[in-house]
């Protein structure tokens, strides 16, 4: 007779931006698919309970899933979302070839730097957008071997190996099956081109947060004052940057003193500053 045990397992969804991160994880949580592009702030969290079946013990895996903002300089960000991951899916979008090779020169070396070797897979969305690939299955199966992990053609849009990507991640993360640290070539990092603003931006997210706490509770404020602001992480601008400056000193004045509400709010706008004379 199988004995049931439970267990709590973060998993992150790491890549570039529109890969379709979000509607993977929409796909597998809700089974539904939005085909609108929904830029992600920050992280946002969604949970899933699945069983995993392994010889004579029952695995009732409560999954924490993590869908990270796809943009990179945003350091300080990601590396708060990386802490404590069990497993990480590295998510491609089959038309765009700057996708797969951007999972190897930055986010692989990034989340490492932080979760260590933790099971990785390896997701190449859209694949019902197969005509208009941009790789091939070969060079996939050559960055794949390089890590020693699975990889799977998803469609988020007709749900095609999603479910059967997330067990078996579920499962190497029970079993521990972690990748090796890449090699020093394997780990140059790309800038940014627009880094000043977006360190400033990423600075703003990350001393909010540790402010009110724990980052998956500053998260959702986060998002909403940025919306609020109607501040674009594509294109931002200065003056929506203030603008959710303000909104995050309000929001703080509900759990700090009004001293260092005000110290958050000037230390916060002299960042901005900052970026013209960089």
């Amino acid at each position: 007779m199988s004995s049931l045990k439970e267990v709590q397992k973060k998993i992150i969804l790491l890549g570039d931006g529109a890969v379709g991160k979000t509607s993977l994880i929409r796909r597998f949580v809700v089974d539904k698919f939005d085909d609108k592009y929904i830029l992600t702030v920050g992280s946002k969290i969604t949970a899933k309970e699945i069983q995993i079946n392994m010889k004579e013990q029952v695995f009732i895996v409560k999954l924490q899933i993590w869908d990270i903002l796809g943009q990179r300089g945003f350091t300080k960000l990601h590396q708060s979302s990386f802490r404590g991951t069990h497993g990480v899916f590295l998510v491609a979008d089959i038309t765009r070839m700057d996708t797969l090779r951007s999972l190897r020169t930055y986010w692989v070396p990034e989340v490492q730097k932080i979760a260590g070797s933790v099971p990785f897979v390896i997701l190449v969305n859209k694949y019902d957008l197969m005509d208009n690939a941009k790789f091939n299955e070969e060079e996939l199966t050559e960055f794949a071997s390089k890590y020693k992990v699975p990889f799977y053609f998803t469609s988020a849009k007709n749900g095609d190996n999603v479910k059967k990507a997330f067990y078996t991640l579920g499962k190497s993360m029970i079993e521990l099956k972690g990748i090796p640290q890449p090699k020093p070539q394997e780990t140059k990092i790309v800038a940014d081109s627009n880094i000043g603003m977006v360190e400033v931006i990423d600075w703003i997210i990350d001393d909010f947060c540790m402010e009110y706490g724990k980052h998956e509770d500053a998260m959702p404020v986060v998002r909403k004052q940025f919306k609020l602001a109607k501040l674009d992480l594509k294109n931002p601008s200065k003056d929506a940057l203030r603008l959710v400056i303000e909104r995050l000193a309000t929001v703080e004045k509900g759990f700090k003193e009004w001293e260092i509400v005000e110290a958050n709010r000037i230390k916060r706008l002299k960042w901005i500053k900052d970026i013209d004379r960089g």
